[in-house]
């Protein structure tokens, strides 16, 4: 794989703006800022013509358009208007209107909270069909509101959408089937919902073991019970643990102005007296990918000085650089190509699980992920199934999000440990609920569609419950 800086920094950068006029748009704040994209007039045009002919999806569409507001046209929120269509669009039953009025009723948000008129929509919406209808009313039956509370209605109701692919029913079945709240418990078919749902974030989220990277202030309590001036005293008084969180504060600029010269003069006295973490540094940062120059026998050196004192950071990234092999690294060069070159050491399997069970074993998530995931396969150690079992629970219970999920399947399928479909279902609602990207508008409730776009995902049957990842 090939590695350049200035391609880095693009998806941040492109992240960054999306989301900033995802914001926007959302607040209703574009024409303060008079910034307008006119690229999508002439499908707004469209749809317009479309509504005023009577259409019903381009009436749902053009309504939610002045509901929030359009920053890709020249539609501001506008929700008195937006509601004329949508309400325009629901009388001619078109199931997304209804369900968004249902769902507008339910919130309290543009119109006023009724409950008992949001069930009724949700109803329309749901007697035609529509998964997300069926999830909202099957939730009003859960939880008694705006209709007398029934579980075994909403279960129905829950089967029907999560048939469907839609996540929120999913969750909600499988959480019902596992505790047996007014139907008989069956942790089997629990863990089929909620192995639908992890393996969604699984597939979104595909882990693939990376170099550790140093702890970051964020992570640290001792920037936050000392200010800089007293690292600085004790620093200058030859305290290791001191100099590191001195150079750390430079190289951030926290608290301080941000010097990476000095930084850097601080990691190396604190590295050179012998502190895992400042010589840890030293080698992440010799790796050509960040600060200093690439340098293969400094980024050795020092991650087997702090590895030699059992840092767990140290030896996974050793166990990292073996296990990956040769790499490319290339420099953008101002006024000229990209300059090419070589990093790392041949690959050497041996050498890599040495130092992966070596930081597993000092209790380093990613490292106890990658043994389960060796002894599962046979890749440098004997197939051993209760050992990958052994490792990926002990990843697991740390939240390391993959091993939650091979966990699951291997409580499913009970390899490596005896068959527990409670414990399987536990496993995969954990990783299904770590990070989600699960679009909810509140009380469970699913957001309009048009937010949610592709959140659906496919029922994967039993028997096709994939290996581990």
């Amino acid at each position: 794989m090939r590695h350049t800086f200035i391609l880095w920094a693009f998806p941040a950068l492109l992240a960054f703006h999306l989301i900033t006029l995802n914001g926007f748009a959302q607040s209703g704040e574009i024409p303060r800022f008079g910034f307008r994209a006119s690229y999508g007039n002439d499908e707004t045009k469209r749809v317009r013509a479309e509504a005023e002919k009577g259409e019903a999806r381009a009436q749902f569409d053009l309504g939610f358009l002045y509901l929030y507001g359009n920053i890709w046209s020249d539609i501001d929120a506008n929700p008195a208007l937006g509601m004329q269509w949508i309400r325009k669009s629901a009388a001619q039953t078109d199931a997304q209107a209804q369900d968004l009025m249902g769902c507008l009723l339910y919130q309290g948000r543009i119109l006023a909270e009724d409950k008992v008129a949001a069930v009724k929509w949700f109803r329309k919406a749901a007697e035609q069909g529509d998964a997300y209808a069926q999830s909202n009313l099957g939730f009003c039956y859960l939880k008694g509101e705006g209709v007398a509370k029934d579980l075994a209605e909403a279960v129905r109701l829950f089967r029907l959408a999560a048939a469907k692919g839609e996540v929120k029913a999913q969750r909600h079945l499988g959480r019902i089937l596992e505790a047996g709240e007014g139907v008989p418990k069956d942790s089997a078919e629990a863990a089929k919902w909620f192995f639908n749902l992890a393996l969604q974030k699984e597939e979104a989220d595909h882990y693939f073991p990376m170099e550790d990277y140093p702890e970051r202030a964020d992570f640290s309590s001792s920037n936050k019970v000392r200010p800089v001036s007293s690292w600085l005293k004790s620093a200058e008084g030859g305290d290791t643990r001191a100099q590191y969180e001195l150079g750390r504060c430079l190289a951030e600029g926290e608290g301080v102005p941000r010097d990476q010269d000095a930084a850097m003069r601080w990691y190396r006295s604190s590295a050179q007296g012998g502190y895992a973490p400042a010589q840890f540094i030293l080698g992440y940062l010799h790796d050509g990918r960040h600060q200093l120059e690439y340098d293969h026998d400094e980024l050795i050196r020092w991650y087997r000085k702090a590895a030699d004192q059992g840092y767990a950071k140290a030896q996974y990234n050793l166990g990292c650089y073996y296990g990956h092999g040769q790499d490319e690294l290339g420099k953008v060069v101002p006024g000229g190509p990209t300059v090419w070159s070589k990093i790392g050491i041949p690959k050497d399997a041996v050498e890599a699980m040495k130092w992966y069970r070596k930081a597993a074993e000092n209790g380093h998530a990613r490292a106890q992920y990658v043994m389960g995931k060796s002894y599962h396969s046979g890749e440098g150690v004997p197939k051993d199934q209760v050992e990958a079992f052994k490792w990926w629970r002990k990843a697991a219970e740390q939240g390391h999000a993959t091993s939650r999920f091979n966990l699951g399947v291997m409580y499913f399928y009970g390899r490596g440990t005896t068959k527990d479909f409670s414990e399987a279902a536990r496993w995969f609602n954990a990783r299904s609920m770590q990070e989600s990207g699960v679009i909810i508008c509140g009380h469970g409730m699913p957001s309009p569609r048009p937010m949610v776009e592709g959140i659906q995902t496919a029922l994967v049957p039993l028997r096709d419950v994939s290996e581990v990842r």
